[in-house]
């Protein structure tokens, strides 16, 4: 095709102008007219990976999921297990038959059929312990049981308490 003289001369700068610099020099087939509509994200995600990424963070975000969700599982079952072998106690009172001798009440709960002993203590005014003793617990299929024991004292007492509970290994 014949070019016009214009047209020429503008082919010829252009040529000239490559020549000159040749790293702003772009070639019509490295520009993608689709890739560059769409703002060059396709030929990125080819290029570079993107789509592989996503499915490696939504298996990390799964598989993270599902240890939380094991691990749940896991402390829950754990924890029910430990209450099962639990012993708690409530101090309910205690009455004084002489001024060194008393009677105290308290209520135990723990597993059914397990020996369990008590420590209980009497206390003076400052908070001193002035009575103490190991109460055993009888055997029993049920899980709460209401004692009521004497305790000797060295001075007068003001307070009682039952110090812990424990269930005896044998």
């Amino acid at each position: 095709m014949p070019q016009t003289s214009a047209a020429a001369g503008a082919a010829e700068a252009e040529d000239e102008g490559r020549a000159a610099h040749p790293e702003r020099t772009v070639r019509a087939a490295e520009v993608d007219p689709a890739a560059a509509a769409q703002g060059g994200s396709g030929s990125l995600e080819d290029r570079y990976g993107a789509g592989r990424r996503r499915r490696f963070d939504r298996r990390f975000a799964w598989t993270a999921a599902g240890l939380l969700v094991l691990g749940g599982v896991g402390f829950l079952a754990f924890s029910g297990w430990q209450d099962a072998n639990r012993v708690s106690w409530q101090d309910i009172g205690y009455t004084k038959t002489d001024e060194l001798n008393l009677e105290v009440k308290f209520e135990v709960t723990g597993p059914a059929n397990t020996p369990i002993a008590c420590a209980v203590e009497a206390l003076n005014t400052v908070k001193a312990t002035v009575g103490w003793k190991v109460v055993e617990l009888p055997v029993t299929e049920a899980r709460t049981h209401t004692v009521t024991t004497p305790l000797v004292t060295t001075n007068p007492a003001t307070a009682t308490t039952v110090r812990t509970c424990w269930v005896i290994e044998r």
